[in-house]
């Protein structure tokens, strides 16, 4: 059996690399036997890093399109999925016409595997409501004419059940949750931050963050402060120009990006808080038991909390404040061994949930 994955693999960020991962696991499991071909947006680096055959994905822009015209990439992929079994398209929030060119290249992708009539899967999905009538029709077309569909929200499944018809939608947890964290719980007096430079974050939101970080420095004088960055180069920056702002820069650093698992998680566990505004940043943390506070800069950020019955940790963007921030702050210090335990009790249980999945997908794939 051949099995295609394509998915934002290959492009700078952790959260997607961390989806992979947890797919492949998913997929060797279930069909060990199996040829897996990714399609990414750097196959060399996704060979490399997952020891799995990986090729570059159907060209979608100018520039992609250009690429392929010289170096010939484009019939290497035709070949690759016109012989596949199955086309995965893996998981996230990949249809989101927050931007019409996400939507598009997966629409390219999720196509050109409808045109070679190959069975398409639609693997860990999560859908917010979708702006335009386009999208919308676009959307409703790839996911109904879709094998399998699953998704990792509650809200996900209420809007594809009213726009596909006549099909199953299946709730999953989301990858991350097949990887078996290594690490155990070695707290040090550190504070983790995961933000990205998200759209419609509000004027003052840099500002009444960083006020509340130089609260907790002020509080605590053996405190630290680290900023991870999930995309490379972009949260980067962000994360030097809020340090910018923090008055005790000795007790402040911005880490190196990195795609290694391992050493995140170890980032993680060795950390008291975690505050995301990165989706995955907060599936680590709970992953990990670490305690965090999310700050919702997208509805899928909501959505997947609420499944998980954990939205009291759910800051809105718009209503990040320095007392909103420490009020949050102060309830999950105090009752720390409360919420690890609750933290600990979702992981396990969403561990155990990826098994039922794993069972509907052997029988799928036969």
């Amino acid at each position: 059996m051949k099995i295609i994955i394509v998915g934002n693999y290959g492009a700078n960020n952790l959260g997607d690399e961390l989806i992979l991962e947890g797919l492949l696991k998913t997929m060797r499991k279930v069909k060990p036997a199996a040829d897996i071909v990714v399609l990414s947006a750097n196959p060399k680096n996704t060979k490399e890093k997952f020891e799995i055959r990986s090729v570059e994905k159907f060209p979608s822009g100018a520039r992609s399109i250009l690429k392929c015209l010289f170096t010939g990439t484009f019939w290497k992929t035709l070949k690759e999925v016109k012989n596949c079994d199955f086309f995965i398209v893996g998981g996230g929030g990949l249809f989101d016409d927050t931007s019409f060119k996400a939507i598009w290249i997966w629409t390219v992708q999720t196509t050109m595997a409808y045109i070679l009539k190959r069975k398409v899967i639609m693997y860990g999905q999560s859908i917010k409501p979708l702006k335009s009538k386009l999208s919308q029709k676009i959307v409703k077309h790839l996911f109904q004419k879709a094998t399998f569909i699953s998704v990792r929200d509650e809200d996900s499944k209420k809007i594809l059940k009213g726009m596909v018809k006549g099909k199953t939608i299946h709730l999953m947890p989301d990858l991350i949750f097949n990887l078996v964290p290594k690490f155990e719980q070695a707290t040090e007096n550190k504070i983790l931050i995961c933000l990205r430079d998200h759209k419609g974050k509000p004027l003052d939101f840099d500002k009444n963050f960083t006020i509340f970080l130089n609260y907790l420095l002020n509080e605590d004088k053996d405190l630290r402060i680290e900023l991870l960055p999930f995309q490379k180069n972009l949260d980067e920056k962000y994360a030097e120009s809020l340090v910018e702002k923090i008055s005790d820069k000795d007790r402040t650093s911005v880490l190196g990006f990195t795609e290694n698992r391992r050493d995140v998680e170890n980032i993680f566990t060795a950390s008291r808080l975690v505050v995301g505004a990165r989706l995955h940043s907060i599936l680590m943390a709970i992953n990990t038991g670490t305690p965090f506070i999310a700050i919702n800069y997208n509805p899928k950020v909501r959505s997947i909390l609420e499944t998980l019955n954990l939205q009291e940790f759910i800051i809105e963007s718009k209503d990040v404040t320095p007392q909103s921030l420490t009020n949050l702050f102060k309830r999950i210090e105090k009752e720390n061994n409360k919420t690890r335990l609750k933290l600990k009790e979702t992981r396990n249980s969403q561990n155990q949930k990826h098994l039922l999945t794993e069972e509907k997908l052997r029988t799928l794939l036969g």
